[in-house]
């Protein structure tokens, strides 16, 4: 699914739009609360509804939640096929950079896709099942058939397809996900567009032989 456009969502009409506005509520809300602490009272204040348009649109808060964070990772998976779909004919190992650059901006700009992966990793459930089996699992079949090809040519860490997806994935997000840590921390604002493209280089050079 292609990643959505401005001109798309203004065409869009209100009904439309309203729900686009509990979506971006609901995100917010399940990723900074969890699912149980995120009621539907407080999303629906943060999409500036009535709550019974929630039910309406979306009928319980469990489709609510698979709906917002399904959106994400589709929003993930199209722009990252989109990138793969335009570098046709450009070498391997240029065309994975590319990828794990665009992944980590992607991070930067919805830290809420791993605080939602985050909420759910904190004990075993069917949220959790859902989400690796729908959009997890897609991913790092993704990253390991991009990576496990430049690793045998010597051109990517040696290290296990686990290892490699984890590392990957924890890099590319920890600072955006813990960025009030990072200011508080070191000073530095992770999300400034400067630091994004720093982190860019620094998961590259990690994750890939000079």
């Amino acid at each position: 699914m292609a990643a959505r456009t401005v001109e798309e969502r203004v065409q869009r009409p209100s009904a439309d739009a309203t729900r686009e506005r509990i979506l971006f509520a609901a995100l917010d809300l399940f990723s900074e609360r969890s699912f149980e602490g995120a009621s539907t009272r407080l999303i629906a204040e943060k999409a500036g509804v009535q709550q019974p348009l929630l039910t309406y649109h979306f009928g319980t808060k469990e489709e609510l939640w698979r709906a917002a964070v399904g959106q994400l990772f589709e929003d993930l998976a199209g722009s990252l096929a989109e990138r793969v779909a335009g570098l046709r004919g450009v070498e391997d190992e240029a065309v994975a950079k590319l990828v794990v650059a665009d992944f980590v901006r992607f991070s930067a700009a919805h830290p809420q896709l791993h605080r939602i992966i985050m909420q759910e990793c904190k004990s075993e459930g069917d949220r959790l099942a859902w989400l690796v089996a729908q959009h997890i699992r897609p991913l790092y079949e993704g990253a390991v058939a991009l990576l496990e090809p430049l690793k045998a040519a010597g051109k990517v860490r040696d290290v296990s397809a686990a290892h490699l997806y984890y590392l990957l994935t924890g890099a590319a997000a920890t600072i955006f996900v813990l960025a009030p840590e990072c200011r508080l921390l070191t000073g530095v604002d992770p999300l400034d567009p400067s630091e994004v493209e720093r982190h860019v280089d620094a998961v590259i050079s990690m994750l890939f032989v000079p």
